[in-house]
């Protein structure tokens, strides 16, 4: 065995920028494949990474590389086209190989110890072995071939282990249990295809099931028929031979759309989100990959499902937020769809009634093919939009009130009617905060700066960032012990409180993450609502987007301008989509819908463009501001956080990092700050943000990577959040 050939490079699923080298026993070798899992020592651990490199060289510096101890699965557990996407996401965004590959795969594949067993190896050489030895291969042979490692005595395994090392034994995983897979449904006939849909499918089905890279953006109001567009062209592509991938913004929108789904392509579609349990997940990961099912429905994660042979990509609401991972790796689903639908020579089709500002800008500038749908099916009119200047009526009551005399009237009048109504708050618990009316202090939570907001269901007050909570103050004001705190703004807790007091006898429900937190609550909830059962339905963005109930006739938006006022670039475009997509809920059905949107800042220009559903005119607006202050899509941006304990050491690494981005990028790179995050303490480490600008995405990646070499050791890579085209500033 050649120097070369007793190496691998191994890939782990940490904050590291670079593989590891181990070694590989002769037993090992011949099962070895790059792709395949593996546990090997890391420090003080065992973990299990994914081999990437495979024979790969020695280590450089002549130190004896560790071996690698055992094989967790003999083939490669992700195909070798996602293996490469994972390398782009690792390369582009920034982050460690192994952690793109751990986001690219079920839970538990990666992070779990697996279940080992103990096998005669299949070209096991011919030695003499010791009694203990022979022993254990009988007791082997008895077992049908394979013994659990963990059934075995501490003695046994060490033998077990010296065996493997010589080529007699292998340690391997155990193959999965098998898993019950649902049975499917009758099949459904699809509905005659509107004028302007089919003359969007006339753009997008030529190319399907060809080789080719085709990227479209769907652009219609809500109501407008997306859907079908898109099952037509999934239709097609599955008839044509190759597979579809289907991705949606949020769990809550699959049951409804995975039913649609299920009757359309009956035995072909599989769903993929971290709803499911471990094991659905995994079986259906497998059924996937195995080709056995060639529609794949979910989250954002599916984007790394091992489809096989894909043909079509399909992004719904591909502007929401949601497709952004919050934590390592910050991937955004969207665009690493598109990378994907490019290296698979495939069809992507992006949809949405508000696109994102940058994918309406590359459509705009040619790079996506620009379909319009136009207005609702039937012809059927957009909702009737009013907005309600809250100061006014300050000025009628006298006092701040939550819900306006004029929604008020229309709930009931919607109720007497036998509709149902949705009323939006985007915001969760019964109070934003607490705070003394004698010293003006607000209760904050103690690991971060950021008031602690009052869920009076269980009276206690709880953290929205960091997830501490304590119990409501009982004896007042802690800074100044006045015996009264005053709650300020309201939550969905208290919005659905209030309509109950205005709406007697009213059937009303409320979804947010604190009624939303088991497996089919959001199926539980939606389907009621679906049959009839509950009149009002309150609740956060969940209840905005993507859901079709005709009976909804009025939807009620509750302090609609609050998001407006938020220190980050994208908010009013994030208030635009949401306004807009939840006024979209209401008239779907025969009757008119209507839209009442209540704001201090009744005057606000982007209050009146979504009252409008003016999206292109909200984009030029937008632009224009893009432009002058040089943020996406006008320049490319990366945000860099320094968090640390201790205030002072977080400053002064911020400003080595920002001294070495202007080194690092010259002239043709833009570094703002450092400065004091907007939120400046999260979870006790205080935070220190820096932004760089450039035109260039490849140049300004580049410059971060550089830049962060040449501050460590003094600045330890973990100290560091880096965000590639950040969805958030906050």
């Amino acid at each position: 065995m050649d120097e070369m050939a007793r190496h691998a490079a191994v890939a782990i699923p940490v904050p590291l920028r670079r593989l590891f080298t181990y070694a590989v026993s002769p037993a090992l070798a011949s099962s070895l494949v790059r792709g395949a899992r593996v546990r090997v020592p890391f420090g003080r651990r065992r973990v299990v990474g994914t081999v990437v490199e495979w024979p790969a060289a020695p280590p450089a510096d002549g130190v004896l590389a560790k071996p690698i101890e055992a094989l967790v699965a003999s083939g490669p557990t992700l195909p070798e086209d996602v293996l490469a996407l994972t390398r782009f996401v690792a390369e582009y965004y920034l982050c460690g190989w192994g952690e793109a590959i751990e986001s690219a795969t079920p839970p538990g594949f990666l992070q779990a110890r697996p279940r080992l067993v103990v096998r005669r190896a299949v070209a096991s050489p011919a030695a003499a072995a010791s009694p203990a030895r022979q022993r254990l291969l009988a007791r082997i042979e008895r077992a049908g071939g394979a013994l659990p490692l963990d059934g075995l005595a501490p003695a046994e395994r060490r033998l077990a282990r010296n065996a493997m090392r010589s080529g007699v034994l292998s340690i391997e995983a155990a193959p999965p249990a098998a898993v019950r897979v649902p049975g499917t449904v009758a099949a459904e006939v699809a509905p005659v295809s509107t004028p302007r849909q089919a003359a969007a499918l006339a753009r997008i089905e030529p190319g399907l099931g060809l080789r080719g890279y085709r990227p479209f953006l769907l652009f219609g109001a809500t109501g407008s028929g997306k859907t079908e567009v898109y099952l037509r062209a999934a239709r097609t592509t599955l008839d044509r031979g190759r597979a579809v991938l289907w991705l949606v913004p949020e769990i809550g929108l699959t049951p409804i759309l995975r039913g649609t789904i299920e009757r359309r392509f009956p035995g072909e579609a599989v769903v993929l989100h971290s709803g499911l349990a471990r094991a659905e997940r995994q079986a259906a990961w497998e059924r996937v990959r195995r080709g056995d099912c060639r529609l794949v429905l979910g989250t954002r994660s599916a984007v790394f499902a091992p489809v096989v042979d894909l043909g079509l990509v399909v992004v719904d609401e591909e502007q929401d937020g949601s497709y952004k991972q919050a934590d390592a790796p910050r991937y955004h689903g969207r665009d690493v769809a598109v990378v994907r639908a490019r290296e698979a020579a495939s069809t992507i089709v992006l949809g949405s009634a508000t696109p994102s500002v940058e994918s309406f800008h590359h459509a705009r500038s040619g790079r996506y093919e620009l379909l319009r749908l136009g207005g609702r099916i039937e012809d059927r009119p957009l909702p009737e939009v009013q907005i309600v200047d809250m100061r006014e009526e300050y000025r009628r009551v006298g006092e701040v009130i939550a819900l306006s005399a004029v929604l008020r009237r229309e709930l009931a009048a919607c109720l007497a009617r036998g509709d149902q109504a949705l009323v939006l708050r985007n915001r969760r618990g019964w109070a934003a905060a607490l705070h003394c009316p004698a010293c003006g202090e607000r209760v904050e939570c103690p690991r971060c700066t950021i008031a602690l907001t009052w869920h009076r269901a269980v009276s206690r007050l709880r953290c929205h960032a960091c997830g501490f909570e304590r119990a409501v103050p009982q004896d007042g004001c802690p800074k100044c012990a006045h015996p009264e705190l005053h709650a300020l703004g309201e939550g969905t807790e208290k919005i659905e409180t209030l309509l109950g007091e205005a709406l007697p006898g009213a059937r009303i429900e409320r979804m947010d993450r604190d009624t939303v937190r088991g497996r089919g609550d959001h199926e539980r909830i939606l389907g009621r609502f679906a049959r009839g059962e509950i009149d009002v339905l309150v609740g956060t963005q969940m209840i905005a987007k993507g859901h079709d109930f005709p009976r909804v006739t009025l939807v009620g938006v509750v302090s609609a301008d609050q998001a407006l006022g938020l220190p980050d670039f994208r908010a009013a475009e994030r208030a635009f989509a949401l306004l807009t997509q939840v006024a979209g809920r209401a008239g779907r059905g025969e009757r008119p819908g209507r839209v009442i949107v209540q704001a201090f800042d009744a005057e606000h220009p982007v209050l009146a463009l979504a009252a409008a559903q003016d999206y292109e005119a909200f984009f030029d607006r937008e632009m224009r501001y893009r432009r002058a202050l040089g943020y996406p899509p006008a320049a490319a941006l990366v945000a860099l956080v320094l968090q640390d304990p201790d205030e002072q050491r977080a400053r002064r690494r911020a400003e080595l990092v920002a001294r070495a981005l202007r080194e690092a990028g010259g002239s043709r790179v833009l570094v703002s700050g450092p400065g004091p995050a907007p939120i400046a303490r999260v979870a006790g480490r205080h935070r220190q943000q820096i932004l760089v600008r450039t035109l260039g995405r490849r140049r300004l990646v580049e410059t971060v990577e550089r830049a962060l070499a040449a501050a460590e050791p003094e600045v330890p890579r973990r100290s560091v959040l880096v965000d590639v085209d950040p969805q958030s500033l906050l």
